[in-house]
């Protein structure tokens, strides 16, 4: 991209941390302390997806680490976000730019620095989807760069790299992958497909042999099934089947559309200015990231981060389509108006209703008054557990969890999982506390896990309403 643009797009970056920076000390999310816990697990020698159990590649679990490293305490984990969303407005505005025009990368740019943001998507959250869509973003401004500037192979080499990152942070992070190889073909025969193809895949295959191998070393079933295996065996279960997947969707789709509709409404008219070779690399990174947000099947609004940049791309060369000055600026304020507008409300709120409106805030500082309860209550070396998906307290209590299941999903779809937490509860070594954030009959409604918890454990606090229990 010439020197006019780049530095526009480098000011336009500048404004998606300004936009960022003020949800780095606001709580982490559950997934953000779960996956803290599991790094930090993993960084005093516990067995990665053994001891340590997680279904997410080494890629998001090694950023995790190197943010940790920085400081502890977990605030940087929000810098890694304040980060992401920068690196994609600068790399969705380089692909804006080749794909279309300056107008468009420039807007596409500013879109994303703004929309990216996403309150109803968790966009300020360094979750698992925003990790992967960095290098994914990135990978796509390489290859189109090597396309449309027919520039060195080291180009389609990088471009794989990051590709084959992007997967490592999140499994359905493919959008890389799939538009290289979409590039590839499009470029023709004038670059000989073969070699680029080769230099596409030698690229890929760094990081992710990297991770194989070391799934080898570990133990290549647990490594599988982890990742992989206990998802494909709970296809047709209750823990995911059509009727559960649906009822997923229905649940969250409205805190989608709080952030989604206008904008996919406007993308709409944004294939008709592209030309045939934009609109496909487009198409599928789009349909790659749809397919990402099928993948897991939970539907989670967090998951619709990874179409985001392709949307927020079409959505600029909608706006700059637009023949009339003003209809322009009215199309532009009606894309950015819902996340403008949620920023906005929090600025004259009271502390306690901005925390209440951020997501997590509030849940995070009372699991904080939880934590410090724990702590001072228990010993460093004994364990606890939370039922059942508020993973942040291990985090922040410094205490290890007795049970390898530190989300909900997972005790839905794998079949020993129930026993396993049954077992672990009536066990001698039992966990010294129990932490009841979600009701015992709705993780287990034959009532086993109640008659064990009352059998091996009395209350012994409450706070902020959540019972402590204490083993007898």
């Amino acid at each position: 991209m010439r020197d006019p643009v780049r530095w526009p797009i480098l000011a336009i970056a500048g404004l998606a941390v300004l936009v960022r920076i003020p949800f780095v000390f606001t709580g982490l999310s559950t997934d953000e302390g779960g996956y803290a816990y599991i790094a930090r697990q993993w960084s005093r020698g516990a067995d990665l997806y053994v001891t340590a159990w997680i279904d997410r590649p080494q890629g998001l679990l090694l950023t995790y680490r190197a943010l940790l490293a920085i400081n502890g305490s977990g605030w940087t984990i929000r810098l890694g976000m304040v980060l992401a969303g920068a690196i994609i407005t600068v790399a969705l505005g380089v692909i804006g730019g080749l794909l279309a025009d300056r107008r468009t990368g420039l807007a596409a740019a500013f879109g994303y620095a703004v929309l990216g943001v996403a309150p109803h998507l968790e966009g300020i959250t360094l979750n698992g989807e925003l990790l992967a869509a960095v290098p994914s973003t990135v990978s796509i401004a390489f290859a189109v760069y090597w396309w449309r500037r027919s520039a060195s192979w080291w180009w389609l080499v990088a471009a794989g790299l990051f590709a084959g990152a992007a997967v490592t942070m999140k499994q359905s992070g493919i959008d890389g992958l799939v538009v290289g190889a979409v590039i590839i073909v499009l470029a023709g025969r004038a670059v000989r497909p073969a070699r680029a193809a080769t230099a596409f895949v030698a690229g890929a295959a760094v990081p992710l042999l990297a991770c194989v191998a070391h799934g080898v070393s570990i133990g290549w079933a647990a490594y599988w099934n982890a990742l992989v295996g206990y998802q494909l065996s709970a296809l047709g279960s209750a823990g995911s089947n059509a009727e559960t997947r649906w009822s997923d969707l229905v649940a969250h789709a409205g805190a989608v559309a709080l952030d989604l509709a206008v904008i996919v409404v406007i993308a709409l008219f944004g294939w008709r200015p592209l030309d045939r070779g934009a609109r496909w690399t487009v198409g599928a990174w789009l349909g790659a990231g749809l397919v990402g947000v099928n993948v897991g099947g939970s539907y989670w609004p967090h998951y619709f981060m990874q179409p985001l940049p392709p949307l927020v791309l079409l959505a600029a060369a909608a706006v700059v389509g637009v023949p009339s000055v003003w209809w322009r600026r009215g199309l532009g304020a009606l894309v950015l108006l819902p996340t403008l507008a949620w920023l906005l409300a929090l600025i004259p709120m009271s502390p306690a209703r901005r925390a209440q409106t951020i997501p997590y805030d509030a849940l995070a500082a009372r699991d904080d008054r939880i934590a410090a309860v724990i702590q001072a209550t228990t010993a460093p070396t004994d364990r606890i557990y939370v039922l059942e998906s508020e993973a942040y307290l291990y985090f922040a209590a410094h205490r290890e969890a007795s049970y390898p299941y530190l989300w909900g999903k997972p005790i839905d779809k794998i079949p020993n999982a129930l026993p396993l937490l049954r077992q672990m509860l009536s066990s001698p070594h039992r966990p010294a506390l129990v932490v009841l954030d979600t009701p015992p009959a709705a993780v287990d409604p034959s009532g086993g896990i109640a008659a064990d918890l009352a059998r091996y454990y009395h209350p012994d606090t409450q706070v902020d309403g959540v019972p402590i229990l204490r083993a007898k």
